[in-house]
């Protein structure tokens, strides 16, 4: 569609193009009515006149044209009519396209030149309608003995062909200044070119009776007609003063606005529909030295161009200009000034400079005709008067005041185009352009750029837990904190989310960029506050350093995001220096995160479980609740592979959900089909994130709620650095202890482990960690640990579970120790559910049947896992 519509615009006649066509057409028309039927009629009346008689009516009917300058020209054959009925009575056909073309060019040698179309249209249209009205007018039988009644109406239609033929080219005139119809005006000049037809038709059958009666009655005729022409002209001039009056009026009102824009606009179109002009435009100049120009031009078709900025080189309107403004045109002016008019498409045109008292204030431009007529004087002086309104309009300082406004605001739109909005920082744009200037600039001086990218760790949880104000606040801090700790040259910039970066230019080596950001992160240790509370952030930094191989904005960006999320996999809160072959690793990462981010929907997790054994006979008591990821192209991924990137991307919360409520729908089941006094308990890990989200214990009731299950048999577990780090989520695990889920601590004994410590804590159980249960059964251990944190948790009434068990002897070490609750690859691996019906089938672990080379393993019927 659109190529159709430009290829619709490529052959679209411009106006001027349209008119030399209808005028071509036109004499053609007229050359075969001429020479095929016109010229061969004969003389109607006596006495036959000469066919200079007539020249000076159709000069007069030519110079004053009898229609009203109502906005936009009418055609100028208002009075043609007169002359042409005593042509059709007393004259041959062709002596009256003699004596139109004798009128015709005397009025145009005291005029100013028309334009070769308008020119050529106004002859081929009287040429076409005088041939057909001498064809209807003779078409009639009509006696030769004198005037009868059939000659009366044999004229009157003859000017009915003129007038409709008039009535037609106005149409035609009217729609090339306009893509539509006026439908009011036209009908104001249609009435007023008929009435003038009328009046002039009525004046030439008055004519007619006076000449056929006595040939000295042309006298009568010529005195008559000046009396009518000067009535006339004197109502036209009291009219167009009227309309001036309004025009000037309107312009003052639009000038007046306190939209700039809309007043520029509403100023122009109406100068350009009161001079009937192709074109209007305004130019202001600037008022400071290093400011550009505007200039707003309006067309009759095509949308306004408005406040347009320009250089001083581009300001083509002061050409001959003067203060109170000139006419010029193509014909009689210099090289400079037509060109001008050439750039703009137009013949003719008015200029007025506008001129304060210290300076040039702008300049006004109207130009292009669009009727048959050129700018005259009267034209020209209500183009000054509107020059001088303007010019007072600009030495007040309204519209200049506009002016400095609009440039302040694209001052300011420039700067949001390339500054992070919350922060004032560069934006990704312009700090890509400032490392390829401080490169350039390296390369002169024979030094090196460095490129430092940011990301503010688990700054989600943040906006999870305090809000996103609290979190733009926080942004914010750190961009400050981020200045500071930079040199005057170097730029900082905020990527997006809580991403930063840093360029800084002339360093020498990668330890000076090392340097920064050792600094960058003494500045973030101080806490800061948010919503009352004190926020520690840490980030992680990636540092790049410019290659003469490959020294260009966006490789350096790319190996700085590389070595940032380097940094962030090796523990985050740390620097990281790119290195060759980093971008392999981070490319697998990158795709495995991406593959993560789509396999929730894929339905490509499932849940393993890991038995919990009583050791003392076998019975299993419990289930862990282990997230499995079955990739479609890598099998089953490690845990250890995909749980770091899910919880930097957030997924942890969506997966950490489904496995929580897969787990209790899973236990809902075992214990229906496997009853027992004491119901069978399922574990379930839960991360920090999970924990910080301030919809955690909705999640954990709602599933508990929509399975079905006792909340006692719902364990979750944390590590204790959880809850080492945060100890204000406590209040929420009591408020889950409160409901009867229970709480347990993994891999404890690695952490702080204090007696005053745990007993804070809403805990129901400790999971010995699998160092200290290794420790047990070896030649070398003692077992000093294990043996600790049992006689800890017995002081606390806690629960104990060994993590880890690989070895028969550890079993017995523990039951000697007092802990009877174990898991670990030597009683059985996370399995799938259907493996754990086979077990719970089979009444749990036979511990008699389990030796040093023999695992549970080899108890269990494996079983395809569903797809």
């Amino acid at each position: 569609m659109t190529a159709l519509k430009a290829r619709a615009a490529r052959w679209r006649l411009t106006p001027v193009q349209r008119l030399w066509t209808a005028s071509l057409g036109l004499l053609l028309a007229a050359c075969g009515l001429w020479f095929g039927v016109v010229r061969l009629l004969p003389v109607y009346a006596t006495p036959q006149l000469p066919w200079w008689t007539l020249v000076p009516l159709f000069f007069a009917a030519d110079r004053w044209p009898l229609t009203l300058n109502v906005r936009r020209g009418a055609p100028a054959l208002g009075m043609a009519a007169a002359p042409l009925i005593i042509g059709l009575f007393f004259l041959t056909p062709t002596d009256v396209l003699l004596a139109y073309a004798g009128g015709i060019a005397l009025s145009s040698l005291l005029r100013r030149p028309r334009a070769a179309a308008q020119a050529l249209f106004a002859i081929a249209q009287f040429v076409v309608l005088s041939a057909l009205s001498e064809i209807v007018f003779h078409a009639f039988r009509m006696p030769s003995d004198g005037f009868a009644w059939q000659a009366w109406v044999a004229a009157g239609l003859a000017v009915s062909v003129l007038v409709a033929g008039n009535t037609t080219a106005l149409v035609f005139l009217d729609q090339q200044g306009s893509s539509r119809l006026r439908w009011r005006e036209l009908y104001h000049k249609v009435g007023y070119a008929v009435g003038g037809a009328a009046a002039s038709a009525c004046f030439g059958l008055i004519a007619v009776e006076f000449i056929h009666f006595t040939v000295s009655g042309l006298v009568v005729v010529a005195v008559l007609a000046a009396i009518l022409l000067t009535g006339y002209r004197v109502y036209v001039a009291e009219h167009q003063e009227r309309l001036a009056l309004e025009f000037l009026h309107g312009a003052g009102d639009a000038l007046g606005s306190r939209e700039l824009e809309s007043a520029i606009v509403q100023l122009l179109n109406r100068a350009r529909a009161m001079f009937s002009a192709e074109i209007a435009q305004l130019t202001i100049f600037p008022s400071a030295t290093g400011e550009k120009a505007f200039r707003t031009t309006v067309y009759p078709t095509r949308p306004a161009q408005v406040m347009e900025p320009l250089d001083l080189g581009q300001l083509d309107d002061v050409l001959e200009a003067e203060r109170d403004g000139v006419i010029v045109d193509r014909h009689n002016s210099p090289p400079a000034t037509v060109d001008m008019l050439a750039r703009r498409g137009i013949n003719e045109a008015m200029v007025a400079v506008l001129r304060g008292e210290n300076r040039l204030l702008g300049a006004l431009l109207v130009g292009g005709h669009l009727d048959s007529r050129s700018f005259d004087a009267r034209d020209l002086q209500l183009f000054q008067t509107l020059a001088i309104q303007t010019c007072t309009t600009l030495e007040n300082g309204r519209l200049e005041r506009s002016i400095a406004r609009l440039s302040e605001l694209q001052e300011q739109l420039t700067h949001q185009a390339f500054h992070d909005s919350l922060t004032g920082l560069a934006n990704r744009t312009l700090f890509g352009d400032r490392i390829e200037h401080a490169l350039q600039r390296a390369a002169r001086v024979g030094r090196s750029v460095a490129v430092l990218f940011i990301d503010v760790d688990d700054f989600k949880g943040v906006n999870d837990t305090l809000g996103h104000a609290a979190g733009d606040a926080l942004l914010v801090g750190v961009a400050d904190r981020l200045r500071r700790s930079l040199r005057r040259p170097d730029t900082a910039a905020r990527l997006g989310g809580d991403e930063f970066a840093v360029v800084l230019e002339d360093v020498h080596n990668v330890q000076e960029a090392e340097m920064v950001a050792k600094r960058i992160f003494d500045n973030l240790r101080t806490p800061f506050e948010a919503n009352g509370q004190a926020v520690k952030v840490r980030v992680s930094i990636g540092v790049a350093f410019s290659d003469a191989a490959e020294d260009n904005a966006s490789a350096l960006m790319r190996h700085a995001d590389v070595a940032m999320y380097a940094a962030k996999g090796a523990g985050k809160d740390r620097h990281v220096v790119f290195t060759p072959g980093m971008d392999s690793d981070i490319v697998s990462r990158h795709r495995l995160r991406s593959d993560l981010e789509a396999a929730l929907a894929a339905d490509q997790f499932v849940v393993h479980y890991q038995p919990v054994v009583d050791l003392t006979c076998g019975d299993i008591v419990a289930l862990e609740a282990l997230v499995r990821w079955r990739h479609p192209h890598r099998g089953l991924v490690p845990p250890s592979e995909f749980i770091p990137l899910a919880e930097e991307s957030g997924l942890i919360l969506p997966l950490g959900d489904f496995v929580l409520r897969t787990a209790c729908h899973t236990l809902l089941r075992l214990q229906a089909r496997f009853p027992r006094a004491e119901p069978l308990a399922v574990t379930v890990n839960i991360s920090a994130r999970q924990l910080e989200h301030h919809l955690f214990v909705e999640s954990v009731f709602n599933a508990v709620k929509e399975s079905g299950i006792v909340p006692e048999s719902l364990v979750l577990e944390l590590t204790e650095s959880i809850l080492l780090e945060d100890s204000s989520q406590t209040t929420k695990l009591e408020a889950l202890r409160r409901a009867g889920i229970r709480i347990a601590i993994d891999d404890f004994g690695t952490g702080y482990s204090s007696l005053s410590y745990l007993r804070n804590l809403p805990i129901d159980t400790l999971k010995i960690a699998k160092p200290f249960v290794d420790d047990l059964g070896t030649g070398g251990g003692s077992g000093d640990f294990a043996h600790a944190i049992v006689g800890l948790g017995r002081a606390l009434h806690l629960s104990l579970i060994a993590e880890g068990i690989e070895l028969p002897e550890q079993v017995a070490l523990l039951r000697n120790l007092g802990c009877t609750l174990g898991q670990g690859f030597y009683l059985s691996h996370p399995v799938a559910d259907e493996e754990i019906e086979f077990l719970l089938r089979q009444g749990g672990v036979d511990l008699e049947r389990v030796d040093a080379d023999s695992t549970l393993l080899d108890q269990v019927i494996p079983l395809p896992i569903p797809g």
